[in-house]
């Protein structure tokens, strides 16, 4: 089973300037950022109230003026904390505009991190004078990079070279181990077979066999990374794909169920209130008068 579909499809940025922004307004109780990979790097900052990130098999609680920042390859998301909803801003940015050659910049930063042999930092906050001064940074560069202007290219490259000097000031050499990339791997298969299946009936026998790992042991692994165990995952993203379709169609709520894997129209109200906060119709009448 290949793992690809899980990677984001989207294009960011363009091969002469690969780096993308993206602003964020998440309503309360909706889902902040589904689970997902890219290639590139990643600072997600919030601007406003309150989230859960996941990024790797780390859990960040980040309020307004605090960021994460995203290894290539590393799978995230994101949930909401409280009912007030919050904003982000994301600038995700290929290893490729940190240098243009094969520099000392290429062979002390970009290779140990793309060969995972350095760690750096995931949360940011402003407790500490570099991460003041990261997150300050970061400010500077989302205001820069809306437009492409040569002062405005230039500022943004600079800014983000500047950022990066800051992470790696409180870097740690060490390579990541191989079975923290392994469990990671193995569960973007899973991922994958369950974003594709969710309509369907997924047992957890056929995770296990996909992955190699007995019952107990993928369980364990599955809930390392994931923050659930596979049950609450797989019920979460179905309750995600749910939201979509009571929000953008006039389906029957029963229909609804049935279109996202549950079978019982009571259980896919008690899971959809678990997960939202409040019941399917409650929702639709909600978003409606949104």
């Amino acid at each position: 089973m290949n793992p690809m579909s899980l990677k984001e499809n989207r294009v960011h940025g363009r091969p002469m300037y690969p780096i993308s922004v993206y602003h964020m307004e998440c309503a309360p109780g909706g889902t902040v950022l589904e689970c997902h990979w890219h290639s590139e790097f990643e600072f997600i900052l919030v601007t406003k109230g309150r989230a859960v990130f996941q990024v790797g098999t780390g859990s960040f609680e980040l309020t307004e003026g605090e960021a994460v920042f995203v290894h290539s390859g590393e799978i995230h998301a994101g949930d909401p904390v409280g009912e007030a909803g919050c904003s982000y801003s994301a600038v995700v940015f290929g290893a490729e505009l940190l240098t243009g050659s094969m520099d000392l910049v290429q062979e002390k930063c970009v290779d140990p991190l793309l060969q995972r042999v350095c760690r750096l930092p995931v949360k940011i906050t402003g407790a500490a004078e570099w991460g003041a001064e990261v997150i300050r940074l970061l400010g500077r560069m989302l205001e820069s990079s809306a437009e492409e202007t040569a002062s405005q290219v230039l500022a943004t490259k600079g800014l983000l070279l500047l950022i990066m000097a800051q992470l790696f000031s409180q870097g740690e050499a060490g390579e990541v181990p191989k079975a923290a990339l392994w469990k990671t791997e193995q569960i973007k298969t899973a991922l994958h077979y369950i974003h594709e299946h969710y309509q369907r009936t997924i047992r957890l026998k056929d995770l296990c066999l996909l992955t190699n790992m007995s019952e107990g042991h993928f369980c364990r692994v599955f809930r390392s990374v994931m923050q659930y165990s596979p049950i609450d995952y797989i019920n979460k993203y179905r309750t995600q794909q749910a939201a979509k379709l009571l929000e953008r169609t006039d389906k029957k709520i029963a229909a609804v169920a049935m279109d996202t894997g549950f079978e019982n129209i009571s259980y896919f109200t008690s899971v959809f209130k678990t997960h939202m906060g409040v019941t399917p119709s409650q929702f639709r009448k909600g978003t409606a008068g949104a």
